[in-house]
């Protein structure tokens, strides 16, 4: 007896012959490349998760891997090579800094009509005003 579940997601390559070997029936949808891109993205947040959750040393590498085996489908779609993106991470770590002084930013004060209050205030939810 055959028992089906909702998945809804996209798989990596392999998977679907895996699972064929053990007896499974997998139904796939090919996607477009709009479609494609924005499932990609999806994994990209569902790897992230994971990443966030992960206990032990292995689990984080792990998922660390399937978060850039993610990055790489994605560039490869939009013809981004890693160097561009390397070459960025450096431009904006040399502008902004990276994330080693572990600066954890409770809030933040903004002058009325500054950069700083219009990028908050274009994402309320993310950046509620504290009154």
């Amino acid at each position: 007896m055959m028992h089906t579940f909702l998945q809804n997601k996209l798989w990596r390559d392999k998977a679907p012959d895996l699972m064929r070997a053990m007896g499974s029936i997998i139904h796939i949808t090919e996607l477009n490349d709009d479609e494609y891109e924005k499932q990609l993205k999806i994994k990209l947040l569902e790897e992230s998760d994971e990443i966030r959750v992960a206990q032990t040393r292995e689990k984080l590498i792990e998922e660390l891997a399937d978060l850039f085996e993610a990055v790489d489908a994605l560039c490869a779609l939009r013809q981004i090579s890693l160097d561009d993106v390397h070459q960025r991470q450096a431009e904006k770590r040399t502008e902004k800094g990276g994330f080693y002084k572990r600066m954890f930013v409770t809030t933040a004060e903004h002058l009325a009509g500054s950069y700083g209050e219009k990028y908050c205030r274009a994402d309320p939810e993310k950046y509620p005003e504290v009154v």
